[in-house]
């Protein structure tokens, strides 16, 4: 696969993920805080988790589809891996004194770098991680070759 390709997906998916977490914590906070102002946060370090598991979903989906797994199947291995890079990131974050996130507060954690209590958010987000990652690259395909709008339209029908 063309490298410029690659880049571009690894940072689509870190934008996209940035974006989401920033909804998801607005909402999260909205709701535990019965405010509406909507207020998310996020970290720019996110980005790296993003793009990593932008940059491992193709492998991943195309082994897992070769075999026939299921999408119900599939989403499990995206949660466990959403969880994997997670955990590993979190580790790593801390080791260099960056305190992103800490979920040591929340049941079912290991070392506060993960919780049970996600299960259901990346299990669906493993649901939606096929869809997500065809529609970004896509548009990696056109920022890097240029294509047009009516390619773009031929692509997706």
């Amino acid at each position: 696969m063309n490298t410029r390709r690659v880049a571009v997906r690894v940072l689509l998916f870190a934008l996209i993920g940035l974006l989401m977490e920033l909804f998801f914590t607005a909402i999260q906070g909205a709701l535990r805080h019965h405010s509406w102002d909507l207020r998310g946060s996020t970290s720019p370090w996110m980005m790296l988790d993003y793009g990593i598991l932008g940059l491992a979903l193709l492998p991943l989906s195309t082994q897992l589809k070769a075999r026939g797994l299921p999408l119900p199947l599939r989403a499990v291995v995206y949660m466990l891996g959403i969880f994997l890079v997670e955990y590993v990131s979190g580790i790593i974050f801390t080791h260099f004194g960056l305190h992103i996130w800490d979920y040591s507060d929340m049941k079912w954690n290991l070392q506060g770098q993960i919780t049970a209590m996600f299960i259901p958010f990346w299990y669906t987000l493993g649901l939606f991680v096929e869809y997500l990652h065809r529609r970004v690259d896509a548009c990696a395909v056109v920022l890097v070759r240029g294509i047009t709008a009516a390619d773009l339209d031929k692509m997706a029908g």
